[in-house]
């Protein structure tokens, strides 16, 4: 019986890109049975011709989407004709895609692959994708492109290439010529292997070169901010308007244990009032998770200072999360608080300090920060110092009272 062989390109209206165009993607149909697989192309919904399965119009992007179209449909077909002469059996659609993702694997490489994909990302960013993460992939791209051109004198490796040795080093190459921290080092490994891991999905690689290779971050202390350091940071005059706007955000995040991605989100939409009190409720951006949040006097005053006229405009209006770094470290110096703290310290003191030193259970603590597992929780909220003392002041209190009885000794010595 003769198969019945069909090649179809269709677009995904459901999975709109941020610039408002669609994937086009590949169908091929053998009696009955169907393989999908990217071509990597998009165009804007508007233009696609369903019933010619290409790109309508006579533009350059037209032409040029066209002929890229034309060109893996020659190539489909004849990946198809070399399984019906050399596979035993019946070609199935599976079968012909991984011909087709072999026959182009030899032409792909490591750096090509990761700039398209860091296009395709950066195109997501705002929809759902961070432009922080966005940032984490360019900045391993860029890492391998010196790698490759200043210590191998490469313009890049194909993926048959990319061996254990060359991760080794890289890993040599980032961790000590690039002087960056363990942590670091351990971040941009894992984006280089999930780009690895979509490379070999799509067929470009038949095994794993870090099937066998080990790396791992290290367990550093979080920084946190005791209630006096607090103080100290909220009656400090710094001298300048911006410092001052950093510093009372930054307090603002100590209250209320939000992030500098979902402060910067803020609108006065966010705030209601229930029973006397004024609620904070939102989404994080990281999770999606909700968090409602009691606003108590600190951060009701800086959201007074602060408010806008229109209920649609964000609150605070931050400038970059590096820049607040910097401003921080500025009004820590001003402060007299002689530790590394970053934005981000504020949710970590928000968790210890400000809710667990308080007696706040650990489970509450978690759904005030919108965690989804409570091990997360326990990761931030480290047990301060003040907390473990005011639990051992409870234990002596507790260990005197049982002394009064006449078997324990008054006096030991």
């Amino acid at each position: 019986m003769r198969d019945t062989f069909r090649i179809l390109f269709y677009i995904k209206r459901n999975s709109p890109l941020r610039d408002g165009s669609v994937p086009v993607m590949g169908r091929i149909t053998i009696n009955g049975a169907r393989s999908q697989f990217s071509t990597h192309l998009s165009v804007p919904p508007e233009s696609w011709d369903v019933r010619q399965g290409r790109m309508s119009g006579r533009s350059r992007t037209a032409a040029h989407v066209n002929a890229r179209l034309e060109s893996i449909r020659f190539t489909v077909e004849r990946c198809y004709y070399d399984a019906r002469c050399y596979e035993r059996g019946e070609v199935t659609p599976e079968m012909v895609k991984e011909r087709f993702m072999g026959n182009i694997s030899s032409r792909e490489t490591l750096l090509g692959f990761f700039r398209r994909h860091n296009e395709e990302f950066e195109r997501m960013v705002g929809v759902s994708r961070s432009r922080a993460t966005y940032n984490k992939y360019r900045c391993v791209y860029l890492h391998l492109e010196r790698y490759l051109h200043e210590r191998l004198q490469w313009t890049d490796l194909e993926f048959s290439e990319l061996t254990h040795e060359f991760l080794v080093g890289f890993h040599a190459y980032i961790a000590c010529e690039c002087g960056h921290r363990k942590n670091t080092v351990w971040v941009y490994l894992t984006a280089l292997k999930h780009i690895v891991g979509l490379a070999r999905s799509r067929g470009y690689l038949d095994r794993d070169p870090f099937a066998d290779y080990r790396f791992k971050g290290e367990s550093v202390p979080r920084s946190i901010l005791s209630m006096e350091e607090i103080r100290r940071v909220a009656v400090l005059d710094p001298g300048s308007a911006m410092l001052r706007f950093i510093r009372d955000v930054f307090l603002f995040s100590c209250f209320t244990g939000l992030s500098y991605a979902d402060i910067g989100r803020l609108t006065m939409r966010n705030f209601e009032s229930s029973d006397g009190q004024l609620w904070l409720n939102t989404s994080r951006c990281k999770t999606g998770t909700s968090v409602s949040v009691r606003l108590f006097a600190v951060p009701r005053t800086i959201l007074h200072n602060y408010a806008p006229e229109s209920n649609d405009v964000p609150i605070f209006r931050l400038p970059s999360n590096g820049w607040c770094n910097h401003c921080l470290e500025r009004i820590m110096t001003l402060a007299g608080i002689h530790k590394r703290v970053t934005f981000h310290v504020a949710r970590h003191t928000f968790a210890t300090t400000v809710t667990l030193a308080q007696g706040v259970a650990i489970e509450t603590i978690g759904k005030l920060l919108g965690h989804k597992n409570i091990r997360t929780t326990q990761i931030y909220a480290s047990v301060t110092h003040s907390h473990l003392r005011c639990k051992l002041d409870r234990l002596e209190e507790r260990l005197e009272s049982v002394s009064e009885l006449d078997f324990i000794p008054k006096v030991l010595f």
